[in-house]
């Protein structure tokens, strides 16, 4: 398949030497960050080119035949801060929608001019914040396309392995990042995702619908909660509407169309789809285990009136995956029969009301759904197997929504609001009865435990609820401070948790920032933890929290640079602890299982960042983080190494563009085949060795058992990781074609996932990825 999408790209980029290049058009709208107003008379230019507007009376604007290529667009107007869009792709024929909000500048006409144009400050935050576009998540060589992987270059932000997108923020834990797509919440965005957890092998999330994303890794605003430590706030882009487009794509994902087009001229719609092609590459390979997933989303918008807008969104996945395991594979040890099955869906409505020049509303109703299912099987004698375990796992989620934002001057402005929501639970298991044998060399000796038939259901509903206000205010010109409280509740235990959170931020000067920031976080026990409390009789579990403290400085030495340095403190409470780990030599085989809310831990660090965004020809990003996270074990009353305890995270980025323009070599050219712009970008990854626990094997239960005295004490190798990506855009007379080969991990260096651990007492390793190249392509017509 990677030979047939080489070639394929060849073909095309030879083509496209007599090809003749067409012109597009940008338009969108600038409203006011803080009240949705409609600005006019914004400015709008396309910088080292001719071509410029301004925004009409409603807000609009359009720059028409606009040759095909990659531009900078700078917003400006008095009063507020300048933007700049980098990588504005326009395409031929094709019309890019790109929709701006514009921040008030809180200094008099006579202050020092700020600037710093190409970097957005996030609504709500002044520390641990960044704001993503679509062009650095295409540019990026290890995301794929992966919006969870396209933060892992933060410094506060690690990874679990190469397999998974979990995103783990300063020392966290699994499952403590709160996924938003346009004001409507999915708990976990990914195919062959894990109850609990945030991650998975593939994200569902088509990133060519995504107009920027602002994530929050610590101290984030009230608004958002139910998480420990992080927030990933989606916003979608519109269709274009002016004409119908369509493209189809390939790569990691899988391959999909994708159709955009108007509504009626007032509004319009996206709509994509995506199926994994992995089934059909490897199918007849031999291979033990093929994934199968498609997926689904869309998004309209329509204007109901000069002050409402409605705007629906919807995503839809479904996956399945067949492990019929063999004994010597070191990667389905203990497996033997698994067959998994995945659904998982978010969709629903927002009213956006604009009331007045100062103040608007979102009210939002949404839906959604987690599904998984597995069914276990054991192999008893050579081509004979019987079942083990099946479960039902289903979360759905049913909710309210509303958000408001009042401003009372350029220096002062409110929000508030709250969100009700219906969670129903749905759960199902069945386990089979078993035999754990005491063995003597190959011979059983005896019987050590026996297993009964056991059967649970529950179906039930419970209610959750939130309500918050947030202000920010400058009590000086050079001083923000944004204030707010968060309380929320859960049926579920009669829990009522209050969270305060607050802001400061101090310019020093025109390009300098002092930045401090505290918050309490909490969130509400995993469902089903409650649940197996419930039976066996115990309270129910406290909703876990972390309070958050940061102080940094920002300092901006170009338009286009960015340097920042912070330091955090993190500290957890109630933190829900399995009874194998309350109490001292328990017996690991036991099944009565139960949690309390007795765990605590920490992390503190300090991270440095820096940003050069591609202005012109060239990109660069370099973080760097140092950090301790460790957890307490009651039973000793000592400290030990988090799961997530990597101390050194260190990212190197960096990219250059080529355009056809330029003077090449015959060897440039032949590598770039020629295509109107060509990126080449690289980047380095090294963290610090994970911690794990140690485990013992017991020959005469042909078994091993984690050692439940001492936990994390030891430590897998250092992680590194070198990836390269090579990437043509060609323009041809009505179409647009952008290929790509990734090539991960270029030296094939063997970085450990974990250890395998066999019956017979061996131990073998699982690697993380190795040399990987992988090609795809949208084109776009």
């Amino acid at each position: 398949m990677l030979k047939k999408v080489i070639l394929l790209m060849i073909m095309v980029c030879v083509h496209t030497l007599g090809a003749d290049p067409r012109r597009g058009h940008i338009q969108g709208q600038v409203t006011d960050q803080k009240t949705a107003q409609p600005l006019a008379g914004v400015n709008v230019m396309v910088l080292d080119t001719e071509w410029g507007t301004m925004t009409d009376e409603e807000g609009y604007y359009r720059l028409t035949d606009i040759p095909a290529g990659s531009y900078v667009l700078r917003f400006s107007m008095i009063g507020y801060r300048d933007i700049s869009k980098i990588n504005v792709e326009v395409h031929a024929g094709n019309q890019t929608h790109l929709n701006v909000e514009l921040v008030t500048e809180a200094v008099s006409l006579d202050a020092i001019t700020v600037t710093a144009p190409a970097f957005e400050k996030s609504k709500g935050a002044v520390v641990s914040e960044r704001t993503i576009d679509l062009g650095e998540i295409r540019t990026d060589p290890a995301s794929q396309g992966d919006i969870q992987r396209s933060v892992q270059v933060l410094p506060s932000v690690s990874n679990t392995s190469d397999q998974m997108n979990e995103i783990i923020v300063r020392g966290g834990l699994l499952g403590e990042n709160l996924f938003i797509i346009d004001d409507i919440e999915i708990p976990n965005p990914n195919h062959f995702g894990q109850p609990g957890t945030g991650g998975g092998p593939v994200n569902l999330i088509n990133a060519e619908f995504v107009q920027s994303i602002d994530f929050y890794a610590g101290a984030f605003p009230a608004q958002f909660g139910d998480k420990a430590s992080s927030v990933m706030n989606i916003k979608f882009r519109e269709g274009s509407t002016n004409h119908p487009q369509f493209y189809i794509d390939m790569g990691m994902s899988g391959i999909g169309s994708a159709l955009e087009g108007p509504i009626q001229e007032k509004g319009s719609y996206l709509l994509t789809f995506h199926k994994s092609f992995l089934d059909l590459v490897i199918q007849n390979t031999g291979l033990m285990a093929i994934p199968y997933y498609w997926n689904t989303q869309g998004k309209a918008v329509y204007r109901l009136s000069s002050k409402h807008r409605l705007i629906v969104n919807g995503v839809y996945g479904r996956d399945h995956i067949e492990i019929d395991a063999d004994e010597n594979d070191a990667w389905s040890r203990g497996a033997e029969y698994v067959y998994t099955e995945n659904e998982t869906y978010a969709t629903g409505g927002t009213l956006l009301t604009t009331w007045n020049k100062n103040m608007y509303s979102k009210l939002t109703l949404y839906r959604n759904q987690l599904d998984y299912r597995y069914d276990v099987e054991r192999y008893t004698s050579p081509g004979h197997r019987t079942d083990f375990a099946n479960s039902k796992f289903a979360e759905g989620e049913t909710a309210l929504k509303l958000y408001v934002s009042k401003a009372f001057s350029p220096l002062t402005d409110i929000q508030f609001g709250g969100q009700i929501k219906n969670v129903h639970l749905d759960y199902q298991s069945v386990s089979w009865p078993d035999t754990l044998f005491f063995y003597e060399g190959d011979s059983i000796r005896g019987i050590f435990r026996t297993y009964d038939y056991n059967t649970s259901s529950e179906d039930r509903h419970e209610q959750k609820g939130y309500g918050f206000v947030s202000m920010t205010f400058h009590p000086l010109e050079r001083l923000k401070i944004i204030a707010g409280l968060r309380a929320d509740y859960f049926t579920m235990g009669h829990t009522l948790t209050w969270a305060p959170r607050l802001g400061l931020s101090y310019r020093v000067g025109p390009r300098m920032y002092l930045n401090a920031g505290a918050g309490r976080h909490y969130q509400t026990p995993f469902y089903y933890h409650n649940m197996t409390n419930e039976d066996e009789n115990q309270p129910a579990l406290n909703s876990k929290y972390s309070d958050h403290v940061i102080a940094g400085i920002e300092f901006y030495p170009a338009d286009d640079m960015k340097f920042s340095t912070e330091i955090f403190y993190k500290g957890y409470a109630d933190l829900a602890l399995p009874s194998t780990r309350l109490n001292p030599g328990k017996d690991t085989t036991d099944t009565d299982l139960y949690y309390l809310s007795e765990g605590k831990g920490k992390a503190r660090g300090i991270e440095f960042f820096f940003h050069k965004k591609m202005f012109e020809r060239w990109y660069a990003i370099a973080s760097y983080s140092f950090s301790r996270s460790e957890l307490w074990d009651p039973r000793y009353e000592e400290w030990y190494h988090s799961s997530y305890d990597f101390r050194h995270v260190a990212n190197l980025v960096g990219g250059y563009k080529l355009i056809k323009e330029d003077s090449w070599s015959i060897p440039m050219k032949i590598l770039t085949f020629n295509a109107d712009e060509f990126i080449i970008s690289v980047r380095y990854r090294y963290t610090g060795g994970r911690p794990y626990t140690k485990r013992s094997y017991y020959p005469e239960l042909r078994r091993w058992y984690v050692d439940e005295n001492h936990y994390n004490t030891e430590r897998y190798p250092d992680y590194q990781r070198f990836d390269l990506s090579l990437q043509w855009k060609v323009h041809f007379k009505n179409a647009h074609l952008t290929s790509y080969l990734n090539i991960q991990n270029v030296f094939n260096r063997e970085n450990i996932w974990e250890y395998s651990y066999g019956e017979d007492g061996s131990i073998e390793k699982i690697l993380q990825y190795q040399t990987m190249p992988v090609g795809g392509f949208i084109l776009e017509l």
